[in-house]
């Protein structure tokens, strides 16, 4: 008897604890869905066909707040939309700015940038028309200006990465440097679809027929602000300067007479081992020792990593290719006595998610992990610049043919002393500079790892930019303060200045 009335205790104590595990309708918090809708989810809602904006489809939100970016000012804008732009938390590093258009009609030309808005737009369409993608049916009473003087938010762009994604890009506020142009120069005006290139590839900016500044004269290169807009009858990309301002010539001009020293480029340092994957975020500072106008004369750009054991002898020197050497032309871009330039892959500073750094002078940002070097010399590559084991190097060469024993403007080796970089006569080149002599006396050395030519610099450490400082004389021509190694720690969020205005940083005088 007492066994069954434990067995009922028991059964009758579960019952009571499923209960209270169990809640009632009222013990939940009741929630109210936001009103407000990023652009980031109205631009997933397009799948190539109208949307009529419900608020089944969106979620119960009616309205979209965001920042202007248009000024119709300048009339180079479609007529009739209202460019926003925000953003939305999504989590640490992940990129949700993103811009649309609404069509309000002459209102538009109300709004100037940093005007910050409310935008009904229940029961509008989504839809795309002459290439823009835009919010449509919204009448002018629809928009409420809440605030103004707003500082814009500008999205770090590239040739590269706006054609890579062109819809994260669409609709967007930013500048793009370094944009070069092949201009008939004195002749030719800007009006129009006009080709450029800032270092990474190809794109064009519009400038329309109407736009106030369409007279002005297309430059060699230019800094470019403005808004990216599809091109109505390709779908391409380009980026539309509003107004005059957003245009701005950055080219100098060269004599092209006065020829170049011996040295008319030094590099002045490295990024070999960011965090993260080394491919297509390495890259070369160099500085410029007089005035540089690389259409008139081209450079080019190498570098070796010799890894492996089993490596032979480069019989063609730094045009070896294969994974031994890698290539890169510089054909376009100016840069001015005593400044920095740089070579590499994607234009940040510390690998990936890290500072965007495109104001840089970026003479050339190939994504070298996904295309063989410049005239087939080198094989796609995830580490351009070695960072242990055997030599490697880097050179620039003031002409863009380079035989074996041709004299490069300046070249470094770090690393180790293995990799078979020289024998049987061939090897890479040197030149005259602070590190290395083609001459020992009157002996000929005019390889690295020949004669005298053994220096080699440390090996790169993880996360630091190696910058190798020296004072360069312009006048006489020659390092007065020998370069050293030096590095510096560089953080996601760094800024451009510190691998630029760091104490010990090279120097160009007189």
């Amino acid at each position: 008897m007492k066994q069954i009335l434990n067995k009922y205790i028991l059964v009758f104590g579960a019952c009571v604890a499923v209960l209270t595990a169990c809640k009632r309708d009222s013990d939940y918090l009741k929630s109210t869905p936001s009103p407000y809708i990023s652009n980031l989810d109205l631009r997933k809602l397009y799948k190539g066909a109208d949307v009529t904006l419900t608020k089944d489809i969106t979620g119960e939100a009616t309205v979209v707040a965001g920042q202007v970016t248009s000024d119709h000012s300048g009339h180079n804008l479609p007529e009739g939309l209202l460019f926003i732009q925000n953003l939305r938390m999504v989590g640490s590093g992940i990129d949700s700015l993103r811009g649309i258009a609404i069509n309000i009609g002459a209102a538009a030309a109300d709004y100037v940038p940093g005007d910050s808005v409310h935008i009904t737009i229940e029961n509008s369409v989504l839809k795309r028309s002459d290439g823009v993608l835009q919010i449509t049916g919204v009448s002018p009473s629809n928009v409420k200006k809440v605030a103004s003087g707003v500082k814009l938010l500008s999205t770090p762009m590239s040739a590269a990465t706006v054609l890579g994604k062109p819809g994260n890009f669409e609709g967007c506020f930013g500048t793009m440097y370094n944009c070069n142009f092949e201009p008939n120069i004195g002749i030719e005006k800007v009006e129009g679809s006009k080709t450029f290139n800032d270092g990474s590839g190809d794109m064009q900016m519009y400038v329309r027929a109407n736009a106030n500044f369409k007279s002005e004269f297309l430059p060699y290169s230019a800094e470019i602000t403005g808004i990216i807009i599809p091109s109505s009858s390709t779908g391409l990309p380009q980026i539309c300067p509003r107004v005059k301002k957003d245009f701005f010539p950055t080219s100098i001009t060269v004599d092209a007479s006065i020829p170049l020293g011996p040295n008319p480029a030094v590099i002045t340092g490295y990024f070999a081992n960011p965090s993260g994957t080394d491919a297509n975020y390495e890259y070369i500072q160099f500085m410029a020792t007089q005035d540089l106008d690389f259409r008139q004369k081209p450079f080019t750009v190498y570098a070796t990593n010799n890894a492996g054991s089993t490596n032979p002898f480069p019989v063609n020197g730094w045009n070896t290719g294969g994974v031994r050497t890698y290539k890169f032309n510089i054909t376009r871009g100016t840069v001015a006595k005593g400044k920095f330039f740089y070579v590499g892959g994607y234009k940040q500073i510390a690998g990936v998610t890290s500072t965007d750094i495109s104001q840089a002078n970026w003479v050339v940002s190939k994504l070298y992990n996904d295309n063989d070097g410049d005239d087939g010399i080198g094989t796609k590559t995830a580490n351009l610049l070695a960072n242990s084991g055997n030599t490697a190097g880097i050179a620039i060469f003031a002409t863009n043919v380079v035989e074996l024993t041709t004299a490069p403007s300046d070249c470094v080796f770090y690393a180790g002393q293995g990799g078979n970089v020289y024998g049987n006569g061939v090897g890479y080149s040197v030149c005259d500079n602070d590190l290395y002599k083609r001459l020992n006396g009157t002996t000929a050395q005019p390889f690295v790892g020949q004669g005298t030519n053994t220096f080699r610099f440390v090996v790169p450490e993880d996360s630091k930019f190696s910058y190798l400082g020296g004072v360069y004389d312009a006048t006489q021509k020659k390092w007065t303060t020998v370069r050293t190694h030096s590095a510096v720690t560089i953080a996601k969020a760094s800024a451009l200045s510190s691998i630029e205005e760091m104490e010990g940083a090279t120097r160009t005088i007189n």
